[in-house]
């Protein structure tokens, strides 16, 4: 029997990470390790200059993003905080995006609405919040410990994704200043779009390939612990291509690439010898 999961909904407090923030709490914690402890919530907002619930959201979206990692009395930076600290602080590389797209996209147990939209959720047309919501609700039934979440939770999720990678101009018939818009950085990814504004439905779209480095590719298969479980039962440290495209986690399902592109991504990780495809046999494995 399958054992079920803890999972986490509205743990971002309804707050998208806004463009400035991880490079922001980065730099705190490495100032003051325990500045975001909750202890701590009042020196975190005069030092950050955000309300109490937005700290609260910079801390989750740190943890889920893998750039920070609680200890009992403070936080420690992760590898990949340390990375982006030390070769892109502010946070403007593409490539350091799609590395926090794949870390948030893959948190199952910490963003586990997030995890369920990319991996799970399979749908090929457009959909609304209520198709989302349902289908979680069937997902959560099945694999989460509790099988109940409040459905104002599970739609504060779905309203958060999609600030998460749609930019507030295209969700709304409202005019805004762009001194006023603060988006989520992922949206610059373009993985959703607006179907319709006034039946508010949306579409995904694939990641575009000139916009996705191979290395990204290369990153999402070795950080997604089910591809390192097949690979390390194998010692010819082999994992199937249909795995690398349909399996939840895998570069397929968190970056919505086809066969085609993701062929395309994984024969330029060949070309400069980061892995070795073989189709032969009827193989098909990287």
């Amino acid at each position: 029997m399958e054992q079920k999961l803890k999972m986490k909904f509205k743990a971002h407090q309804t707050f998208a990470f806004r463009k400035g923030w991880l490079g922001k709490g980065l730099r705190a914690v490495t100032d003051d390790p325990a500045i975001l402890m909750p202890s701590n919530s009042k020196n975190a907002m005069d030092e950050l200059g955000l309300g109490a619930n937005q700290v609260v959201s910079m801390r989750y979206w740190l943890e889920t993003a893998g750039l920070i990692r609680k200890r009992s009395k403070d936080h420690v930076i992760e590898s990949l905080g340390r990375l982006i600290l030390e070769r892109d602080p502010y946070i403007e590389e593409i490539g350091t995006l799609w590395a926090i797209h794949c870390n948030v996209a893959s948190a199952k147990s910490m963003a586990s609405a997030w995890y369920f939209f990319f991996n799970e959720f399979h749908i090929a047309g457009t959909f609304d919040r209520d198709t989302f919501t349902h289908a979680l609700e069937r997902y959560i039934f099945l694999h989460n410990d509790k099988p109940k979440v409040a459905l104002t939770s599970l739609e504060s999720d779905f309203s958060c994704i999609i600030n998460t990678y749609v930019p507030r101009e295209r969700t709304s018939n409202k005019r805004y200043s762009p001194e006023s818009i603060i988006d989520c950085p992922l949206s610059d990814l373009r993985l959703r779009d607006v179907e319709s504004r006034n039946s508010k439905t949306y579409r995904k779209k694939p990641a575009s390939l000139g916009m996705l480095p191979s290395l990204l590719v290369l990153y999402s298969i070795c950080t997604t612990e089910k591809q390192l479980e097949r690979a390390e039962s194998s010692s010819e440290k082999e994992i199937k291509l249909d795995v690398l495209l349909n399996a939840p986690g895998g570069p397929g399902r968190i970056y919505n690439l086809d066969s085609i592109a993701l062929l395309t991504k994984l024969y330029e990780l060949e070309n400069n010898e980061k892995l070795r495809i073989n189709r032969t046999a009827g193989l098909d494995v990287v």
